[in-house]
This record gives C-alpha cells, structure tokens and sequence, in this order.
C-alpha cells in the first residue's frame, strides 16, 4: 500500500484535503534562497569575536499558515552550546529571520555587512532546576534517556494570536532532540556544563516553543536545568504537570534590537 506523505496523512486524519502541489520550480528557488540566506547574517558570541558557524537542525512546511516554501532552523553554537538560534522563511513576499538569543547572559550580536543590527540587552534565556529530576547519569545515551523524559513532562499550547484564544492549539514534542550539545572540545564553559539539548514542541513539524535542558556541573556533581524560548510571535504557555511554570504574550515587539527576540526581513529575491 502507498504511504502518504506525513503532512497529507495529517490533513486526511482530519478531513481536510490534501494541498495543492507546489510549483516544483518554485519551491526550488525559494530553498535555495533560504540555503543562500544563512549566510546574510553574521552571529557573534561578543563583540570583537569571529562569527560562530551556523548549523541547521531541522527544516518544514508550515501547511496550516499557507506558508509558501520551505523553511528551516539554524542554531550558532559557541564552546559546543548554541547561543542563538534562527527560524528562516518566506513570508509576503520577504524572507524573514526570526533570532532569538540562548545566551544565558547579554553579550551576543548580529551584524549585517559589519553593522550590527542586533545586540540584546538582556539574557536570553532563564534557567531553572528540573523538579525532582534524577542527577544526570554517567554515560552520554542514558542522559539522552533523561533528557527526553523530562522534556516529556512538559506540555506546551500556543494561545495564538486572537484576543479571545480560539486559535488555542496544543502543540507535539518531538521525539528526538533539534541539537545535542557537543562539548567534547569545549574549553571551560561558564557554567560548566556535561551535556544539554534543544527540544522542539512544534505545530506540524513549525518548532513554536524551544526547551533548553543543561546539565549543569561536573560529571561527579550535575543537576538539570531547563529553560524556555519562543519561536513565534504568538502566544504560548507551557505546564509541568499542572502548573503553568512559562508563558509568552501574544504579537511581542519584534523589531526592536536590544531584545533576545528580534525579525529581520529583506525582499525575496534581493
């Protein structure tokens, strides 16, 4: 039997129609302009600092916006922890990069033909001890073990962007992380650190939600932390268990940039 494409076993689970296919030509342009437009911009851990390398940790198709194209995620790791990341995709005619910052403190920028267009004031993220969370274990794969079970214990909404919720959607965890920190060659992170990933809780496979879990310490002495970061303007909530320990407001400034959450946009095409 011919298995459908996920997206179109998603719409046929809910009795929608399958969309239409995209210009071939088309799509290929816009995923190559996307490829092209990583490199617009140059992330740096701190000023005077040479720019990090962006690595890309997943692409989509937002289906339920009637989103043109593909689109993608780039994180920019520094030391083997990503400080920043990116969502990359066409929009109205523009391509837009929605940064935001994973920096536990104010120090990394981004320039645009060496001007800098974006410097946040503030830390991006703000950690937290996991909650009666196990110490981290000893080897790589069980702390892999770990992370995902505690990223399973989280639950996120998007409350969406109209006033009265009623674009409210429960959002799907992957099962396997975006990133997984590579610390093997890391040189005396601050905080020290002995292992950490970014897990997506997505609208189809569209990343709206970011966790960030640390294990912070030596191997001998760790406890997991976690963070959250946003990766849309709207709004979102997130529980463990019963309680709502994250949320974020709907529509937030986005082109202000001393914020940890920043857009640019440029012409497709340009």
């Amino acid at each position: 039997m011919r298995t459908l494409p996920v997206v179109w076993l998603a719409l046929a689970v809910a009795g929608a129609q399958p969309p239409a296919k995209p210009n071939t030509q088309e799509a290929a342009k816009l995923s190559e302009e996307i490829e092209q437009s990583v490199r617009w911009y140059d992330v740096l851990r701190e000023e005077g600092a040479a720019p990090l390398t962006p690595v890309p940790v997943i692409r989509w198709r937002n289906v339920a916006r009637g989103q043109e194209g593909e689109a993608m995620m780039v994180v920019w790791p520094h030391n083997g922890r990503p400080v920043a990341m990116a969502s990359i995709y066409p929009w109205n005619g523009s391509m837009t990069h929605e940064f935001d910052s994973l920096s536990r403190d104010s120090k990394v920028i981004a320039r645009d033909q060496g001007r800098v267009i974006w410097s946040p004031a503030s830390a991006g993220v703000e950690f937290k001890e996991v909650p009666n969370a196990p110490r981290p274990a000893k080897s790589p794969a069980e702390r892999l073990r770990q992370m995902k079970a505690i990223a399973a214990g989280f639950k996120a909404t998007m409350t969406g962007w109209s006033g009265d919720n009623s674009d409210r959607e429960e959002l799907r965890l992957l099962p396997r992380p975006l990133y997984r920190y590579d610390l093997a060659e890391a040189k005396a992170p601050e905080p020290p650190l002995t292992d950490g990933g970014l897990f997506a809780y997505v609208q189809g496979t569209d990343p709206e939600v970011v966790l960030v879990l640390e294990a912070v310490g030596t191997p001998d002495r760790a406890d997991w932390q976690y963070a959250r970061v946003r990766a849309t303007s709207g709004g979102l909530e997130v529980k463990l268990g019963d309680r709502v320990v994250w949320t974020a407001r709907k529509q937030p400034p986005n082109r202000v940039p001393t914020l940890p959450h920043f857009s640019m946009r440029r012409p497709l095409g340009k």
